[in-house]
């Protein structure tokens, strides 16, 4: 993913591994005058890895940052499966919508930031509330006009008639949009990036 001048394109955070103990056995013998008594150490399975992984925090914080990558370590295109490696938490279904369409939350993770999922493939991340920002720094409380002029013609008016977009002109990126949606104040109320054409309804999965 290139990184653009206002840094909308790429995310200076790194994906996160799940990291799993060596399966070699520890032994310990113990000599009797009889007999050698041998222990192994219990085995780590794939469960008790995960749990680690919920144990540790996830890793989606505040300090996150929105681009057309995705957010933090969880990018667009990766599977349920790899978000939540990702995340280092567990992937929580939000109710309603359908296994063609749910929205998903990090467990653990900020409040206000959802996951859709379509057909089990991260599409779009939304931030309904507190601090998290683009790269670039505008997120919630940011304005029209503060945006307009750090990105310049990269910004179109939609979608809908209440948002702003930014429109990456890198081959990778071109099907891919930051949205902003805005106040009669031209203040920013909420903001989300993912693939077209699952980012441009304000709210996914109603139909």
């Amino acid at each position: 993913m290139l990184v653009s001048a206002c840094g909308l394109l790429s995310d200076d955070e790194t994906d996160a591994t799940t990291t799993t103990a060596a399966d070699d056995e520890m032994m310990s013998d113990t000599e009797t005058e009889t007999a050698t008594v041998v222990t192994s150490a219990p085995t780590t399975t794939a469960a008790d890895a995960m749990a680690a992984d919920d144990a540790s925090g996830p890793n989606v914080t505040l300090e996150s940052k929105l681009s057309t990558a995705g957010l933090g370590p969880v990018q667009i295109g990766h599977s349920l499966e790899e978000a939540r490696t990702a995340a280092g938490s567990l992937m929580i279904a939000v109710p309603g919508g359908t296994d063609a369409c749910r929205y998903f939350t990090v467990q653990n993770g900020p409040e206000g930031v959802r996951f859709l999922a379509v057909n089990s493939e991260i599409v779009r991340v939304d931030v309904d509330a507190g601090p998290m920002t683009t790269i670039s720094g505008y997120g919630i409380g940011s304005t029209r006009s503060e945006i307009i002029e750090a990105f310049g013609d990269r910004i179109e008016d939609g979608p809908g008639l209440s948002a702003i977009q930014y429109v990456p002109v890198d081959a990778p990126d071109v099907d891919k949009r930051v949205v902003w949606e805005v106040d009669e104040g031209g203040a920013v109320i909420s903001l989300r990036a993912g693939r077209l054409p699952h980012i441009e309804p304000r709210v996914a999965c109603t139909g």
